[in-house]
This record gives C-alpha cells, sequence and structure tokens, in this order.
C-alpha cells in the first residue's frame, strides 16, 4: 500500500499559498509607497513654506503700504487687550514681512515658524476665529517641531558645519533634531486625533465645547456622510493606513471644495493634508507596529 492518505498529503504549503502571495503584493505596494512619497516630499515642502509664506508676506505688505490704515485696524477692528494698538501694529508687521521671508528660504525656520504661529493664534483667540487660521497654526506647528524640509539654507549650513566644533551651533542643531526624534510622534498622534474629531464632530458624534469647536476645522468636511466619516476617523485614530487615509482625504476634500462650491476654498487644508500623507502615521500607530512586527524574525528561525 503505497497510496498516501489524506491526512499524510501535505497540504498546508497550498493553503498559505494565497495568504503569502498578497502579503507580498501588499509589501511591494507598500514599498512604492513610501519610495514615491519620499521622492516628492522635498517639492512637498517647499510647495508649502511658499504659499504659507506668501499669505503672510502679503498681509505685511498691504499694512505696510498704508501704515495709518494699519494702526486705525489695530486699534478699532484687530485690537489685542494685552498690547496697545501700535505695538500691535508694530509687531504684527515685523512678524509678517520678516518671518516669511526667512520661513521660505529655510533660514532658522523653528523660529520664524514660532512668531507666525504665535501670531495666528493671537488672531484667532482676539479676533476672528476662521478654519484657514487653524490649519496655518497646524503647518507651523508642524515646522516648529520637526524642522525644515532638505531644500533649506538650515539643512545645508548643518551639513557643511557637521564635523566642526562650534559648540553653540551645534547645540542647536542637537535640540532640533531631539525635537524631531522624541516630540514630532506625539504631534502625528495628536494630528490624527484631531482631525478625527473635527470630522465626528462635523457628523454630530461628537458634541465639543463652544472653545474647543474653535479650534477644530469640522467645516472642511463638508459633504462627508456619517457613514464616511466613522471608519476614516477611526482609522486615524488607530493609526491604521494612515498615508492612505490622508491621501484619500486630500482628493475628497479637493473635490468638495471644488465641485461644490465650498466656502473654505483654500490651499492650507489640503497642503496640512499633503505633511502628513507624506510623513505617514508616526510611531505612534498600528502601521509602525506592523510594520515593527514584519521586521522580527519567525520564532525558532535560524540567524
Amino acid at each position: 500500500m503505497s497510496d498516501v492518505t489524506k491526512a499524510e498529503r501535505p497540504s498546508g504549503p497550498k493553503r498559505r499559498i494565497l495568504p503569502d502571495v498578497f502579503q507580498r503584493l501588499r509589501a511591494r505596494v507598500g514599498g512604492w509607497y513610501q519610495r514615491i512619497a519620499k521622492f516628492f516630499w522635498p517639492l512637498t515642502d517647499i510647495t508649502t513654506r511658499f504659499f504659507v509664506a506668501l499669505a503672510f508676506l502679503r498681509s505685511g505688505i498691504v499694512k505696510a503700504s498704508d501704515w495709518e490704515g494699519a494702526l486705525i485696524l489695530a486699534e478699532v477692528e484687530y485690537s489685542v487687550s494685552w498690547m496697545t494698538p501700535e505695538t500691535a501694529a508694530v509687531t504684527g508687521l515685523a512678524i509678517e514681512l520678516v518671518a516669511p521671508v526667512l520661513f521660505l528660504l529655510g533660514i532658522a525656520t523653528r523660529p520664524a515658524a514660532f512668531a507666525m504661529a504665535a501670531l495666528t493664534i493671537v488672531s484667532q483667540i482676539e479676533y476672528l476665529p476662521t478654519t484657514t487660521n487653524i490649519f496655518l497654526v497646524g503647518i507651523l506647528i508642524w515646522y516648529c517641531i520637526s524642522g525644515p524640509g532638505p531644500i533649506s539654507l538650515d539643512r545645508w549650513y548643518f551639513n557643511q558645519i557637521s564635523n566642526r566644533t562650534n559648540a553653540l551651533i551645534r547645540s542647536l542643531f542637537a535640540a532640533g533634531s531631539w525635537l524631531r526624534e522624541q516630540v514630532a510622534p506625539y504631534l502625528m498622534l495628536a494630528a490624527r486625533i484631531w482631525l478625527a474629531l473635527a470630522m465626528l464632530a462635523y457628523v454630530d458624534i461628537f458634541q465639543p465645547s463652544v472653545g474647543f469647536a474653535t479650534w477644530l476645522p469640522s467645516s472642511v468636511f463638508f459633504g462627508f456622510p456619517t457613514w464616511v466619516a466613522i471608519p476614516i476617523a477611526a482609522l486615524l485614530i488607530l493609526g491604521l493606513g494612515a498615508s492612505v487615509v490622508y491621501y484619500l482625504l486630500f482628493l475628497s476634500i479637493g473635490y468638495f471644495m471644488v465641485a461644490t462650491a465650498h466656502p473654505n476654498v483654500t490651499f492650507y487644508p489640503l497642503l496640512f493634508l499633503g505633511i502628513y500623507e507624506a510623513r505617514g502615521a508616526g510611531a505612534y500607530s498600528l502601521d509602525r507596529a506592523i510594520k515593527a512586527r514584519r521586521k522580527q524574525p519567525e520564532k525558532g528561525a535560524i540567524g
């Protein structure tokens, strides 16, 4: 009797063929996506810095061309409760004329981004809350923590002095690297949760307080039905497929803005999503946990 019984047939490998094919396909597509995102990141970075800088610089030029009018507006319309109108006008003008130029060129990028973020936060609190302000703050906080991309004088200068012994400069760059490595992952987690809460607030699943609602860009999710918003919010909170989710949000929000004459037609939500689409979910996510698990050798494997 040489026939092999059913129990002895090597059926195990056959059952694994289809899952293995999907696993290899998923790994290959993921690798392509990551390489494409890495390739386009410098373009995303410089485009974002250009449009953010343009918004502030344009406002500063308008104020500088009519200084008397700027003083009147600072006193009557844009009043800041804890600053005199003259001080507020001069401070705002200085930030709007100097910081965006530094930001665009990538010189002292973090201080420039911090100054513009502070000015925008004051405008959001003291003057008129807008979705544009919220996304500008989000973008600028990203640059405060993560610093400039590869197309910047900061990055070029760091490469030039990396082997030199200027202790102060090296300490400043070391602090920047620490922010990027240690704080940026928390920022990426916060950004995911922030967008998820904004989406859930738009479809009335989450009811924020009035004060908190002014910092949620809920209106940008105009057109999203509840059955779409809930799973997307869940994926964002978990950090599962985050780059793809950000990319789909980028396309969807862009479509709804253009096709439905959305009142918040600006570049800034798209620029914000472009940054996070390119950088992924961050360390505190299921994406990273799955990736780390794949890299671990199987139990009992040699080497």
